[in-house]
């Protein structure tokens, strides 16, 4: 049984996620839906959801605002949001779930996939999640925002500037820093080449994602040495794009 509970303002929306869920999602479930944060506070502490789905703005008191309210709280947190640009890229590099508005039935069906994975561990990280999330958010720069990054020894935060490289291995990343010992995640390059790439990252092959401020030179082997004496290879048709941002440096 999961228990779900649904918090947004707009009745509308609150009501058309809960028939999705109820259509869509297979299992016993029990759902529930709050048309305030206020709402939300009154009904936790008996209800006792596995999973919130919150909508991030709301009048009075926003989706963040009624986490912050509750203290302690032991449930899953998917966001849902219309598009807001700087909210979605606080969102994503703090390894958190969320839908856009409106709800597709793939993206919510596989969110609450995730859930059912990952409830076992979802208390305690969560909250280290969300806290980094909110961090995010109240940053007046989206450079400062700090990347979750999720191993199997828990998760970890770096700042953008500080990762040297990432390399691909299957369905796995390996990142290296800037004076730090590396790690293994548990997603692929091309999500973390969509996040970074506005970054000053650069997908310079298939395996390689660089963040291009540590380039020092590229030889005519096509190689790209970075400044810790490393080299990755430069694919072909990455060259010229590689040569023409050395010359903005």
């Amino acid at each position: 049984m999961i228990k779900i509970l649904i918090v947004d303002d707009e009745i509308s929306a609150g009501n058309i996620l809960e028939l999705l869920i109820e259509k869509h999602i297979s299992g016993p479930k029990e759902v529930r839906v709050c048309q305030s944060a206020e709402m939300a506070l009154r009904i936790i502490p008996s209800f006792e959801p596995a999973l919130l789905m919150l909508d991030i703005e709301m009048p009075q008191m926003n989706g963040f605002d009624l986490l912050n309210r509750l203290g302690d709280w032991y449930f899953d947190v998917i966001f849902t949001t219309a598009y807001d640009k700087y909210a979605i890229r606080a969102i994503r590099f703090s390894a958190l779930d969320y839908l856009l508005k409106p709800i597709d039935i793939v993206d919510l069906q596989n969110a609450i996939n995730r859930h059912i994975i990952r409830k076992k561990n979802y208390p305690q990280e969560q909250k280290q999640l969300v806290n980094n999330l909110i961090s995010n958010l109240q940053q007046k720069d989206q450079s400062s925002f700090r990347l979750a990054l999720s191993t199997s020894e828990g998760f970890f935060f770096y700042d953008s500037k500080d990762i040297l490289k990432c390399e691909a291995a299957d369905n796995y990343t390996h990142f290296y820093f800037v004076g730090r010992k590396p790690l293994i995640v548990s997603k692929t390059l091309k999500e973390f080449e969509d996040m970074l790439s506005d970054y000053g990252f650069m997908r310079v092959h298939k395996s390689y994602l660089v963040n291009m401020r540590y380039v020092t030179r590229l030889d005519k082997e096509g190689l790209l040495w970075l400044n810790d004496g490393s080299q990755v290879t430069v694919s072909r048709r990455k060259r010229e794009e590689v040569l023409r941002i050395m010359a903005k440096k």
